[in-house]
């Protein structure tokens, strides 16, 4: 199975754009209105899960075995990350019995913005992908006999319920609840990943993108751009999920096709490898250096917009540092201390791993 590391690369940029939307509360002018489009990094991170998953399946695999495998590789820098998130909610005096709910990885499933947003924000996309995990291995062993065709109209289907599901959705007002639903709701979050999990089965059969990398990629920055004016209902993943398809496909047919990619590019691919913890952290990072920043009195709601962009660099390259020592000191060895034994070689190592992971 071939390496796709254009689509390890690109996952760093989609934990950028959510960097960007929690930068955007630190924002005292308009510099950063586009970042209010941030959250799409979601739904991008869910589709290359669905791709990737289907792309590095094999037929003798078990429920049980991807099951720990997937703890193995998410669960113990999550863990780390609760513990965190823990230890600034009790310094603060804001923790409550809801905080303690992230453990179980259910929050998503409680439409109270206390809960479904306990400990930190970015925890409640990850009580998405535990739901993904879990339906993986049956719809997987549902669908991916299916005739191309068949398997097609699946995705198609997929990506218009999600669409048509926030077009609905333009008349409701924004609340707690509408929060939840529009953007939370697992199952349908869940679409996202069947549209993932499609494309990733039928690049296995042999299809590729006719869409030059750089046209995808302005065609994704258009649909992030878009994003950001675009009403509340439409502006998570509506409006992005066809560019980031777009994308997605050709990425893959870059990497397949063996063209060049700056998504490719080493640097790239090693902070590819280290968004999962980059994206666990960079909102606690932040409230933290800016928490000091406040204090200290270089930072407040009069700062100028350019010394508070240099601060935002500053919590960046921190955020940058910390993900760096949870993926080499807890999310490497713990995945390879914990992932089972396997029955025999495997090419189908997660691209986020393949770098450092021992190879079989």
């Amino acid at each position: 199975m071939k390496r796709l590391d254009s689509l390890t690369g690109v996952r760093i940029f989609a934990a950028l754009l959510v960097f960007g939307f929690h930068s955007v509360e630190f924002s005292t002018g308009d510099e950063l209105a586009v970042f209010g489009a941030g959250m799409v990094g979601v739904s991008l991170f869910y589709v290359l899960s669905g791709f990737v998953m289907a792309w590095t399946a094999r037929s003798d695999d078990t429920p049980g075995h991807f099951y720990r495998r997937r703890f193995a590789r998410i669960y113990p820098s999550y863990l780390v990350a609760w513990l965190i998130a823990l230890a600034i909610l009790l310094t603060q005096g804001g923790f409550g019995w809801a905080d303690l709910v992230p453990l179980t990885m259910l929050q998503a499933w409680v439409p109270v913005e206390v809960v479904y947003f306990a400990g930190s924000a970015v925890f409640w996309s990850l009580s998405c992908e535990a739901f993904f995990y879990l339906v993986f291995p049956y719809l997987h062993r549902l669908i991916h006999r299916l005739r191309t065709r068949s398997l097609a109209f699946i995705g198609a289907g997929a990506a218009t319920a999600s669409i048509g599901v926030a077009f609905l959705a333009l008349p409701l007002p924004e609340n707690e609840f509408t929060r939840w639903f529009i953007i939370i709701f697992p199952p349908l979050r869940l679409l996202e990943f069947i549209v993932g999990v499609v494309l990733g089965l039928l690049f296995s059969r042999g299809l590729r993108s006719p869409i030059p990398l750089s046209g995808a990629v302005a065609l994704a920055t258009a649909g992030i751009y878009v994003s950001s004016i675009a009403p509340y209902s439409l502006s998570r993943f509506a409006v992005t999920l066809i560019p980031f398809i777009i994308l997605v496909t050709s990425l893959a047919t870059s990497d397949l096709l063996d063209k060049p990619s700056v998504f490719r590019w080493k640097p790239i691919v090693a902070l590819g490898n280290w968004s999962y913890a980059f994206y666990l952290l960079h909102a606690m990072v932040m409230a933290v250096v800016f928490a000091v920043l406040t204090k200290i009195g270089i930072y407040s709601e009069a700062t100028p917009s350019l010394i508070v962009g240099g601060e935002l660099l500053a919590a960046l390259a921190a955020s940058i540092c910390v993900a760096w020592l949870l993926h080499t000191f807890v999310e490497i060895p713990m995945a390879e201390r914990l992932r089972p034994k396997e029955r025999g070689p495997r090419m189908d190592k997660d691209p986020v791993l393949v770098e450092a992971a021992p190879q079989a």
